[in-house]
């Protein structure tokens, strides 16, 4: 089975892209659920985040994403730490799921790909870029965050054209109808 790595930086269209592909057939892992879903139930990794980021880092036993967003995207250490803490357990999931598949290729989708230094885990790997204005535009819109924010998030991950510059596929996310076109052109490849 083929492996293909999906990312970009926030707000780029990995998840429509990801939805896309899904809407193939495709197999699609999709790292930052799994991430929150292991965040919230297992018992190592709950007390690890206590440790590093406090108690409140939970509230009612549910993760307080936005108390750890706050607090990750304003100390790089922290990030550091979360994210060692974190990614080797989503890449444990990704090779159980990956042993369930019965398809010719799947998808990995993951902003991190590249800073957590796990190219090497796909066959190709996919880059969605878009203009940063149209990043902003959707975040501050559809999940209300502030500009600060978004630049905060921005800075703490690879420059989208560096990504690129290490992918496989650089595909730029003008529209919809543009980015469905470029990812059935891949899909084609490998189906």
């Amino acid at each position: 089975m083929i492996k293909i790595g999906l990312t970009g930086v926030i707000g780029s269209g990995k998840t429509t892209a990801i939805k896309y592909f899904s809407s193939l057939g495709v197999p699609v892992f999709i790292a930052d659920e799994v991430a929150k879903k292991l965040m919230t139930e297992d018992e190592f990794l709950i007390s690890e985040i206590i440790k590093i980021i406090g108690d409140k880092a939970f509230e009612e036993k549910k993760l307080n994403t936005k108390y750890i967003s706050d607090k990750i995207f304003k100390d790089e250490k922290l990030l550091r730490s979360i994210n060692k803490l974190v990614h080797p357990k989503v890449r444990e999931e990704y090779a159980k799921w990956l042993k369930k598949q019965d398809f010719n290729y799947c998808v990995y989708e993951a902003a991190l790909i590249f800073e957590n230094k796990s190219e090497s885990d796909f066959d190709k790997i996919i880059c969605i870029r878009t203009p940063i204005e149209e990043i902003h535009r959707r975040l501050e819109s559809r999940i209300n965050y502030s500009k600060n924010k978004v630049d905060l998030i921005l800075n703490s991950q690879i420059d989208q054209d560096i990504k690129c510059s290490k992918s496989d596929y650089c595909i730029n996310n003008t529209t919809s109808k543009e980015l469905e076109k470029k990812l059935l052109e891949i899909h084609s490849l490998y189906v």
